[in-house]
């Protein structure tokens, strides 16, 4: 009985897993952006076919794992200054994200000691799934804005293959960056400046990104040919929810500005 019962707890898990990223997250080939306000509640149907409906036992665990998520998913982790979209070239909230992502980044690297911080940061914005309105944040928004497991990775690559990269986000006329500013001219990157300064070939440079990204996803292929790769085993969801709720702490709230970082030259 004990075995049939651990059995059946863990089936549900899986099935409550498998409900979240259905509710929250579209197919991977849709980028539509969408304006909606922040839903009030978030919650899991329970509803049971007649079988399982016959079973107290197993009815009173699912309702039990909807009400521990329902409370997870609705609790306010932060506050939004502002409305905020992804846009070409730039946008408030792949700004954002890629600001968060370059401070974790750094973060990481003071906890680990390690001799290099993070020099750029990169996201794209195929992986940002809705937008994020002004006001209360809670956990099952940023579930929804960012539904994919992906995981954060700083790989060490050269300033060639970095600017190959930039080129990449010209290509598909902008991305989600921090810690670099660069022109698009024809859909070639051009002015590239990382930490203010041009790009050296032969230098190393440490991007913070997705593991997506790096095996190739988006045919951002300069990732190949990194020179070193550090798997953070993070979700980059996660990292932003602890983000948001850290800074939320402290009182600040979420903003973003559009500065300029990546431009449409002429």
């Amino acid at each position: 009985m004990y075995f049939i019962f651990n059995m059946r707890r863990n089936l549900i898990k899986s099935l409550f897993i498998v409900l979240i990223a259905a509710g929250l997250s579209s197919c991977v080939g849709s980028s539509k952006q969408t304006t909606n306000k922040v839903e009030s509640h978030y919650t899991i149907n329970a509803d049971l076919d007649q079988i399982s409906a016959k079973d107290t036992s197993l009815t009173n665990l699912i309702n039990l794992y909807k009400h521990q998520l329902d409370g997870e998913m609705n609790t306010i982790i932060s506050v939004a200054e502002m409305d905020m979209v992804t846009g070409k070239p730039e946008g408030l909230l792949s700004n954002y994200l890629a600001d968060a992502m370059f401070e974790i980044g750094n973060d990481f690297c003071k906890e680990k000691q390690l001799k290099h911080g993070v020099d750029v940061a990169l996201l794209n914005m195929g992986g940002i799934r809705t937008s994020l309105s002004k006001g209360e944040i809670s956990t099952g928004r940023v579930y929804e804005m960012l539904p994919f497991k992906n995981k954060l990775v700083i790989v060490g690559m050269e300033g060639k293959q970095l600017i190959e990269l930039f080129q990449r986000v010209a290509y598909f006329g902008g991305e989600g960056i921090s810690g670099a500013k660069m022109g698009i001219k024809d859909r070639k990157a051009v002015n590239i400046l990382v930490d203010g300064k041009p790009i050296e070939p032969t230098k190393i440079y440490h991007v913070m990104s997705v593991d997506y990204l790096v095996n190739g996803g988006g045919g951002f292929t300069a990732f190949e040919k990194r020179k070193t790769f550090r798997h953070m085993h993070r979700l980059l969801r996660s990292e932003i929810i602890k983000h948001m709720s850290k800074k939320h702490k402290k009182g600040e709230k979420v903003s973003a500005k559009l500065d300029g970082r990546i431009y449409n030259v002429e």
